[in-house]
C-alpha cells in the first residue's frame, strides 16, 4: 500500500472548525442558483477560476459553493464517476504515475473538484519528484476538504458534512487520517446520507454522517437505478482487493 507521508497537509481534526450556519435543505438550493447567476459573486465559473487560482481571499463558504455548483455541471455524473475515479486509483496503486496522471489530466478538465482525482493528481506528481506541482494539487484538497467541514461538523445527522460524489465521505475519512470500518446509507428528515463508522489513530470510533442527496437526485432521480447502483458498488467492493472495506454494516441513520 502507498505510503500516506503526503497527507500531511490535509490531516484535520474535526474540532478545529466551528459549526457553520449551513443548513442543507434550506440553503443549497438558494446557493445553487446563485452559481448559475453571472451577477453574483457566487457565480460558478468565477468561483472555480479563484480555486485554481488558490485565491487567498477565496471563503470555505465560497468553495462550498463552487461544490454545489459543480452538481449542476453537465459532467457531474456520480455514478459514472465514481467508477472512473477508482481507474485512476488503481493506475497510481500498480505504480503507473505517468499514465496515472495523464489520466487525471483529463479527468479534472471537466470534473475540477474531485476531491479523489485532485489527491491522485498530487500523488502522481510527488513519486515523480515534481515536489512543487504536488503541493499545488495538494492545496487544492486541503481547501474543498476545509469547506466541507465547514457544511457541518458530520457528528449527527442533523449536522452532516457536504460530499460532493457518492464515495467523497470514504474519502474525507481517508485523509482525515481514519480508517473506515463501516458504512450505511438512510434518510434523515428526507434528506439521503452516508453514515461512515470509523476508527482514529488511538483505537477510538467515530461516526460521520454526509449528505448525498444531490448525488441521489442526480443519478435520474430513478430508485431503481439508484438500487442498481448500490448492488453493483457492492460487488465492485468485493472484487477490487485494492479498496477493501466492510458490508453496509453500521447503524442505520433514523429520523
Amino acid at each position: 500500500m502507498r505510503n500516506i507521508f503526503f497527507l500531511l497537509f490535509i490531516l484535520l481534526s474535526l474540532n478545529a472548525y466551528e459549526q457553520s450556519s449551513f443548513n442543507y435543505q434550506k440553503d443549497f438550493k438558494p446557493i445553487l442558483a446563485k452559481t448559475k447567476d453571472s451577477s453574483t459573486n457566487l457565480y460558478y465559473n468565477k468561483l472555480l477560476a479563484r480555486f485554481k487560482a488558490r485565491d487567498a481571499s477565496l471563503t470555505r463558504y465560497e468553495t462550498l459553493a463552487l461544490l454545489i455548483g459543480f452538481t449542476d455541471q453537465p459532467d457531474y455524473r456520480p455514478y459514472e464517476d465514481i467508477e472512473t475515479e477508482k481507474d485512476i486509483f488503481i493506475l497510481n496503486d500498480d505504480g503507473h504515475y505517468e499514465e496515472a496522471m495523464a489520466q487525471a489530466d483529463g479527468y479534472l478538465l471537466y470534473h475540477p473538484v474531485s476531491l479523489r482525482i485532485l489527491k491522485e493528481k498530487s500523488y502522481s506528481l510527488h513519486q515523480l519528484k515534481k515536489a512543487d506541482s504536488a503541493d499545488y494539487y495538494m492545496e487544492l484538497v486541503h481547501t474543498i476538504m476545509s469547506a466541507m467541514l465547514f457544511s457541518g461538523n458530520g457528528k449527527t445527522p442533523d449536522t452532516p458534512i457536504f460530499a460532493l460524489g457518492l464515495a467523497d465521505g470514504e474519502r474525507f475519512t481517508e485523509n482525515a487520517g481514519m480508517a473506515m470500518v463501516n458504512k450505511a446509507t438512510g434518510d434523515n428528515k428526507g434528506v439521503y446520507m452516508e453514515l461512515i463508522d470509523a476508527t482514529k489513530d488511538d483505537g477510538s470510533r467515530l461516526n460521520l454522517y454526509f449528505v448525498i442527496q444531490h448525488a441521489r437526485d442526480k443519478v435520474n432521480g430513478n430508485a431503481s437505478e439508484w438500487g442498481s447502483h448500490k448492488k453493483s458498488s457492492k460487488k465492485s467492493k468485493k472484487k477490487d482487493k485494492k479498496e477493501k472495506g466492510q458490508d453496509d454494516a453500521a447503524p442505520a441513520i433514523k429520523e
